[in-house]
């Protein structure tokens, strides 16, 4: 999922080609992305707090996979701009939850 952001890097032009946009508006995929963490984050972190982390671990990964399939299956660059922005904050809401539950299993292994 970390890499996801960065993915796109080589392949701007080839995507620029085959949805006939520049390579500047190409460039936009790894900037929905980046503007989703950033929006998504403090939102998905707010609003997943009550859930079971195991629930919003697997709904987040599916919305993930989801806005990837679809991203990769599309022929709209707009549906392809979205998927990445989705995706994004997705990603954002899947670290927020593993990062705590990373942070209270450490915790667990010192009191033990």
């Amino acid at each position: 999922m970390g890499t996801s952001e960065f993915m796109l890097a080589g392949l701007v032009p080839g995507i620029a080609g085959a949805f006939d946009v520049s390579l500047a508006k190409a460039g936009y995929l790894t900037s929905a992305f980046a503007a989703g963490m950033v929006a998504g984050a403090p939102v998905m972190a707010a609003l997943s707090r009550s859930w079971r982390r195991r629930t919003a671990l697997l709904c987040f990964l599916a919305v993930f996979v989801a806005m990837h399939v679809v991203g990769g299956l599309t022929k709209s660059f707009g549906v392809l701009v979205a998927t990445r922005l989705v995706a994004a904050v997705a990603y954002a809401g899947f670290l927020a939850v593993a990062l705590t539950a990373a942070a209270a299993l450490e915790r667990a292994g010192r009191a033990l």
